[in-house]
């Protein structure tokens, strides 16, 4: 990683015992609902994919785009939709919004805001890959999650970036002091 100090927060074994795990507990609050899965991009497409193949054959997966980071570390500008999933797949179905991390909640509140209040839908199921409570700056919470971080890290790796780069490392690591 080009020199940067990191350490391993969720290793890949890790990350596929915690995809076992939320799927387990996704499962029977979905069971027998007309449910779109709306994915969060970018950060959220790479645990998206492995979460929806753990669960139940059939979902809708659609995509909604709220930027707020550009390519620094704290968020930089209040969060806005850009992109939207399609109407037909969110009004009166259940929605599962899968992101990557609850840092604020800035971006999870404006999500949940479009996809119910602006677009109807039946229900919102929020998931996150990685929940940090200490850099909440909102009364939000999520209603499930891979890993609840108490620290205050800057995490990259399986989707999580900085300026757009290292989502794609099969783990999940944070940056240290200075990196």
């Amino acid at each position: 990683m080009e020199n940067l100090r990191h350490r391993v927060i969720l290793d890949e074994a890790a990350l596929q015992a915690g995809l076992d795990a939320l799927a387990e507990r996704l499962r029977p609050r979905l069971e027998g609902k007309d449910v779109t899965v709306v994915v969060v991009l970018g950060g959220a497409v790479i645990f998206a994919a492995d979460l929806v193949r753990r669960l139940q054959p059939g979902l809708v997966m659609d995509f909604l785009r709220i930027q707020s980071y550009g390519a620094a570390r704290d968020p930089q500008r209040a969060p806005h939709a850009d992109w939207r999933p399609h109407a037909e797949n969110v009004i009166g179905r259940h929605v599962l919004l899968v992101d990557d991390v609850l840092d604020t909640g800035r971006t999870l509140r404006e999500a949940v805001r479009v996809l119910g209040e602006e677009m109807g839908a039946a229900s919102v199921i929020t998931v996150v890959l990685v929940d940090k409570p200490a850099r909440r700056a909102l009364p939000i919470q999520v209603d499930d999650c891979v890993l609840r971080l108490e620290e205050n890290l800057f995490l990259v790796g399986y989707g999580l970036d900085l300026g757009g780069r290292y989502r794609n490392l099969p783990r999940v690591l944070a940056l240290e002091d200075g990196a």
